[in-house]
């Protein structure tokens, strides 16, 4: 019987990166055997948090991407964060209503993902000066706003695409073979594609974009994620992911700036909540790069 739990957790254990189990494998193994045993006493908090934040830890550090500044990462990361959430709110379904806006939606995040900073750079300027362009579109190609705060993601992505794509050094650069599209950034999972996928999913619902469910299943996730924003940032002395939530803040603080006079008590609360969190992060980020 300890043989097949021995198998078992070491199964389980292959969730972790090499690196972890490589060092801890066999400590953490020997433990859980230990704690299976009839009889044996079972691990206590401490160590059960310890056992967890130790493979957070790793996790978190195997995440990184590699070759690049973290500077560079978090701003990728933040630009790509934003471009997901912007255009799975854009709406699109049930009915097309921007086909060439939805496709450019899709090669944009496409290229992104794939790290194509030079594809990525014109198509994120495109889609700012054309939310910007102040008359109604004639050919339907996409959204035009006359207020800043709709805009201001679209300016947000533009702007940090067009620094990952002249920045020195980049995967892409480096190569000799490199096209001119090659990839400047490491590629991130394929998984970010499935974030607009979902929220036009969603609108099949037909639920009112400011439903109560809808609005505060949203604040939820976003304080959940700013919430291991933190705790990684903390973990992995690194402040590539807190760079990242400071980029996809801004679009949210330039609405707030707009609609100051309007905004509410809970409204307050929320940006207040999610500054605090995001503040704490560089801050934490500031202090660890200072003891590195």
């Amino acid at each position: 019987m300890s043989h097949v739990l021995e198998l078992r957790y070491r199964r389980l254990l292959r969730a972790y990166p090499k690196e972890y189990r490589a060092e801890h494998g066999e400590e953490l193994i020997g433990t859980l055997m230990e704690a299976a045993r009839p009889g044996a006493r079972r691990p206590s908090l401490r160590e059960t948090l310890h056992l967890l934040a130790g493979g957070f830890t790793a996790r978190v550090r195997a995440t990184r991407a590699s070759g690049v500044p973290p500077w560079a990462d978090g701003l990728h990361l933040g630009a790509l964060v934003v471009t997901a959430v912007t255009f799975a709110q854009l709406p699109v379904l049930p009915y097309v209503t921007y086909k060439m806006w939805t496709a450019l939606g899709i090669i944009l995040m496409v290229a992104l993902v794939r790290g194509w900073m030079r594809v990525a750079a014109p198509l994120a300027a495109v889609a700012a000066l054309w939310t910007s362009w102040p008359v109604v579109p004639v050919l339907g190609l996409g959204p035009v706003y006359g207020d800043l705060a709709p805009v201001a993601p679209y300016w947000v992505v533009a702007g940090a695409s067009v620094v990952l794509a002249v920045r020195r050094r980049g995967a892409g650069r480096t190569s000799g073979k490199a096209r001119w599209w090659g990839a400047t950034m490491p590629a991130r999972s394929s998984r970010w594609l499935l974030v607009p996928l979902a929220g036009w999913a969603l609108q099949l619902t037909e639920m009112p974009m400011y439903d109560p469910v809808r609005v505060v299943s949203r604040a939820g996730v976003e304080m959940t994620a700013l919430l291991l924003v933190l705790a990684a940032t903390v973990a992995a002395r690194d402040g590539r992911w807190a760079l990242a939530a400071a980029v996809y803040l801004v679009p949210g603080l330039v609405y707030l700036a707009e609609n100051l006079l309007v905004t509410g008590v809970r409204g307050f609360l929320y940006w207040g909540v999610l500054t605090a969190l995001v503040g704490a992060s560089l801050v934490a980020a500031r202090r660890m790069h200072g003891k590195a």
